[in-house]
């Protein structure tokens, strides 16, 4: 079973690992005017699934408060302080995902109420941020790879954007944007800052296709590489439904 928290709402997946097509997805949107998590019990308790006994449970956590941080930094005050630095007022709660081939973590924050209630809610549930997945599955792609490599996923407001090269972590970080240009903007001013080459480094992106698909066309003109990235083969045999998830869920889903 996978939880996707987000604002707003949140969505759920599970599937038999050893059952082919056997993968659901269900979206569900918040009244925004009920506490987040008034509704998050509400869904609980009128979805009775989510409280089986699964062999794993995942959280994935869909939020703007996270930071990379070396091993070094890996107690909770110093990952208290580092968020603190990063950000006004963080969220009560700190976690933190290990990133073992790069010796260090990704530090996050989350609601403590919420994590509260999903910590008595769910049995042993582990606690993903959303760009983690997507930091191990796209190394393991551009592993071996002569060249340097950004991925972006779009989703609406919302793009992270990873960099890669000679088989190790450049950027990681997540921004709003309100238009298509302003995606843009991000985009290649990570390109430029992070130091990448526009006729032979590469670019791959996806997400929300109203987006991507006006933004292709203009990146072309900065960038020569640009392609779509692609969902790993094995997502596919999990079910038809697995299209209708978001990217950083698929991802989390095929990421053991």
């Amino acid at each position: 079973m996978s939880i996707r928290l987000k604002p707003g709402g949140l969505s759920f997946s599970a599937h038999n690992p050893t059952e082919a097509q056997s993968f659901f997805f269900r979206d569900v949107e918040f009244d925004d005017s009920i506490p987040y998590k008034q509704s998050l019990k509400e869904i609980f308790f009128s979805n009775d699934c989510l409280i089986w006994n699964y062999k794993r449970t995942k959280i994935l956590c869909l939020t703007q408060q996270y930071t990379l941080a070396p091993n070094e930094c890996a107690d909770s005050k110093k990952r208290s302080e580092l968020l603190a630095y990063n950000f006004f007022s963080p969220d009560k709660r700190i976690l933190a995902n290990s990133l073992d081939d790069e010796q260090a973590e990704l530090v996050f924050a989350i609601n403590e109420d919420v994590y509260e209630f999903c910590l008595r809610s769910l049995t042993n549930p582990i606690f993903i941020h959303h760009i983690t997945s997507q930091i191990i599955m796209f190394k393991k792609q551009c592993r071996g790879e002569k060249y340097a490599h950004m991925f972006a996923i779009v989703r609406q407001s919302m793009v992270d954007i990873c960099c890669f090269s000679n088989n190790s972590l450049l950027f990681a970080n997540t921004f709003t944007y309100e238009q298509t240009s302003d995606f843009i903007y991000y985009l290649c001013y990570v390109w430029k800052q992070v130091g990448l080459d526009q006729l032979n480094d590469r670019l791959s992106i996806s997400g929300d296709t109203s987006v991507t698909n006006k933004a292709l066309l203009t990146l072309h003109t900065f960038i020569r590489h640009v392609d779509s990235i692609e969902i790993p083969a094995k997502a596919y045999f999990l079910g038809g439904e697995i299209l209708q998830a978001p990217v950083d869920l698929i991802l989390m889903s095929v990421c053991e």
